[in-house]
């Protein structure tokens, strides 16, 4: 079928209000519309005038065009948004979420939910927070939300595996001991609601449910449990004081904004909830052209409060008034209590001015995302929190040294460095080092916690040497070493199956890496030459040349 076969469906598609639905050569729906006028709308498709790479793709797969007349474009608006959500057609990026950024996942499916962040959504029955664009943010508000509540951290399926011993976050009280039966499953799920509700912003719930916990335990004399429970309070009331914004007077908003830049329209909604902003979803739209902007806006924002178990009362957002007007008939026609403002002036216009400099400093600052992108490269599903790094030192066979580093929610965490005097060998063996300093390592896996992944400096001989480790120890975590080049640059990663990830392309997880290779460098290097310097010390050296200064 030629184009000249599609112009002749258009010019007998009606001028009425309606949706269109194009198809390619299977009569598969690769796009759905919405037009005032659909001959109108449709012919532009086909015209030669400025269009989006996706949209000339999108017309040059069109054999068919089926639409639907409708009384007025509020009926029209309705209907494409129900068939983009039945068919998801795959031009219809405009409503699909942004693989790029993560969110968090509660699987709470599980028997002892887990909460971790992640970049698939997956239609597995688990709940989801975001995406967020702000990566550090969330990760510091999932960070708050386990430092209040004491969840799971590990990642051992409890159905399947069976544990010993409580890791350190259960001795230090962050951890309420799944693992070791000493939480109720009643009492595990109890808790993970809150946190759900945590994140939904429903702080004020949250705590009316943990006072309610601590009357209950006072009136059982359980003043321990009580006291526990009380400690978790206050904390829930400091994060919601810090949470605060002066003058902010919505109680349930959201608010919208929205940057246009290189064909890519960003946009970002803030939800206010008691008085407080919380976590923000956001959605990417690629290859879009300016004229499409006010319509594709109109779509996710109808499309968004579909189902939406988070309504708001308002919806603040700048948009022309026949556009506002638009969307809030089909509210109405939805009988959706919501209503959508668009601010002019004051402190409701500074909100939505506010969002959309959120959004200019997203898109400046991509450094955050790296860990993200590091592990979506390797698979990892549950995202990575942690890393650490080993490296050996030597000179001559003498003095030989192995360290560790380690980088833990999103900055080296100090507290974490080790340094390893090496006793098995005297000679340049590498392997047997690395071997030494895991075993070693591996014997406080209780009081420091095994990280997401060991980054090894080495290529497959010391990877297998800490495998080894791990076997011998019952251990298991995700290791890699860091292939070099000729000039001893990481180029790329190496598991301990002998697969290799080729980082050539990837510049961001390259500079990271080499960040972190250059880090645990520096350590072990500056401990190769204190434990040198000090020989020296015991040999006399330093004291002779004081005897000769006298």
């Amino acid at each position: 079928m030629t184009n000249e076969y599609v112009k002749d469906i258009v010019s007998k598609i009606p001028f009425e209000p309606g949706i269109y639905m194009m198809k390619d050569e299977k009569g598969e729906i690769i796009y759905v519309g919405k037009a005032i006028s659909l001959r109108k709308r449709v012919r532009q498709y086909f015209q030669k005038n400025n269009k989006t790479k996706r949209i000339e793709n999108m017309a040059s797969l069109v054999r068919d065009i089926d639409y639907i007349v409708v009384n007025n474009e509020v009926e029209a608006l309705n209907l494409e948004c129900n068939y983009i959500k039945k068919l998801s057609p795959k031009f219809n990026v405009l409503l699909k979420d942004d693989k790029t950024y993560p969110y968090i996942k509660v699987t709470i499916k599980d028997k002892y939910p887990l909460i971790y962040v992640t970049r698939r959504r997956l239609e597995d029955k688990a709940l989801y927070f975001g995406p967020y664009t702000n990566v550090s943010a969330m990760r510091d508000a999932l960070h708050t939300i386990k430092e209040i509540f004491p969840l799971k951290r590990c990642k051992y399926n409890l159905d399947k595996s069976s544990v010993k011993n409580a890791c350190l976050y259960y001795h230090i009280g962050r951890c309420l001991g799944p693992c070791i039966n000493e939480v109720s499953l009643k009492a595990y799920k109890e808790m993970i609601e809150q946190v759900v509700l945590f994140l939904e912003g429903k702080t004020s719930d949250v705590k009316k449910i943990i006072e309610s916990q601590i009357e209950e335990c006072i009136e059982k004399l359980e003043f321990e449990k009580a006291a526990t429970l009380k400690h978790r309070l206050d904390s829930i009331e400091k994060f919601s004081q810090k949470q605060n914004v002066s003058n902010l007077n919505e109680v349930c908003t959201d608010i919208w904004g929205y940057v246009f830049l290189d064909e890519t329209l960003y946009v970002q909604v803030f939800k206010i909830r008691d008085y407080k902003i919380v976590l923000h979803d956001n959605v990417k739209l690629t290859e879009v052209s300016e004229e499409e902007i006010e319509e594709s806006l109109a779509q996710i924002l109808s499309n968004y409060y579909t189902d939406n178990n988070d309504m708001p009362k308002k919806v603040y957002i700048t948009l022309p008034e026949n556009q506002i007007e638009l969307i809030n008939k089909l509210f109405e026609k939805r009988e959706t209590k919501l209503q959508v403002i668009c601010p002019k002036r004051g402190e409701k216009a500074n909100l939505v001015k506010m969002v959309e400099n959120n959004i200019h400093i997203n898109i400046e600052d991509k450094k955050n995302n790296v860990v993200e992108d590091l592990a979506s490269l390797l698979g990892f599903k549950e995202g990575i929190d942690s890393i650490e790094c080993y490296d050996i030192s030597n000179l001559r066979n003498e003095y030989i040294v192995g360290c560790m580093i380690r980088y833990e929610n999103g900055k080296l965490n100090k507290s974490m460095y080790r340094k390893f005097k090496i006793r098995s060998t005297s000679t340049q063996d590498d392997p047997q080092c690395m071997y030494e300093v895991l075993s070693r390592r591996l014997k406080h896996a209780k009081e420091w916690p095994l990280p997401d992944v060991m980054f090894i400096d080495g290529a497959m001989n010391q990877v297998n040497a800490v495998k080894r480790a791990m076997q011998e120890a019952g251990e298991h975590t995700n290791i890699y070493g860091m292939v070099k080049n000729d000039k001893h640059r990481t180029r790329g990663l190496i598991d301990d199956n002998g697969n290799e990830f080729d980082l050539t392309d990837k510049k961001n997880i390259l500079n990271f890496l080499t960040f972190l290779q250059d880090e645990i460098h520096r350590f072990v290097i500056t401990y190769h030459r204190q434990l040198r310097d000090s020989v020296k010390l015991k040999n006399g050296k330093v004291y002779k040349n004081v005897e000769k200064k006298k």
